[in-house]
């Protein structure tokens, strides 16, 4: 490793143990936070956030399929949801027999508020860089992640050498501490 590279892995390291960053990135959809407005509950999230997205509505089959969970997932979901006030049950225009979800006026100005919240934390996470270099940030984190997905994961689990502390998973999924 050359050291150049050492001080960038370092860098994104003490990047990485930053509890602000960690927050403002985590709750980002996908991130393991709960990607949306309602953090209490990450599948009210991840729904409310495919609902935002379509405008018109969706059915619950379209909705069980969009975030790959069961239909009786998704009818609780939203039982709790139209409780809540945040989305509606319409019948479809097409369909006598479906039954489209949307978000309610509150659900919308929910997710509103939620929009300009992420704004206004990337804008004060980004605002310290040009344009210029928000865009090459961009470009080159994109780059990284390419090859990220191209790395062989079985050299950080011990694969590469017998010499080489193992950092083996502690049955939980979770990598262990070094045995040196």
């Amino acid at each position: 490793m050359t050291d150049s590279s050492r001080d960038l892995l370092k860098s994104f390291g003490k990047l990485l143990q930053n509890r602000a960053f960690l927050m403002a990135v985590g709750h980002q959809a996908g991130m393991g936070g709960h990607g949306g407005p309602r953090g209490g509950n990450r599948g009210q999230g991840k729904l409310l956030k495919v609902l935002a997205q379509s405008p018109n509505g969706l059915t619950n089959a379209e909705i069980a399929e969009l975030l790959d969970i069961r239909p009786s997932s998704v009818s609780a979901t939203i039982s709790r949801l139209v409780d809540a006030g945040f989305v509606e049950r319409i019948p479809s225009p097409t369909d006598k027999r479906a039954v489209i979800v949307r978000l309610s006026e509150r659900g919308k100005e929910l997710f509103a508020r939620y929009d300009e919240h992420v704004d206004t934390t990337a804008d004060e996470l980004f605002g310290g860089l040009t344009p210029d270099e928000q865009a090459q940030l961009e470009r080159l984190l994109t780059k990284l992640t390419h090859q990220v997905a191209d790395l062989d994961w079985g050299d950080f689990m011990g694969g590469r050498s017998s010499d080489w502390p193992h950092h083996g998973m502690d049955g939980m999924g979770r990598m262990g501490r070094p045995h040196f």
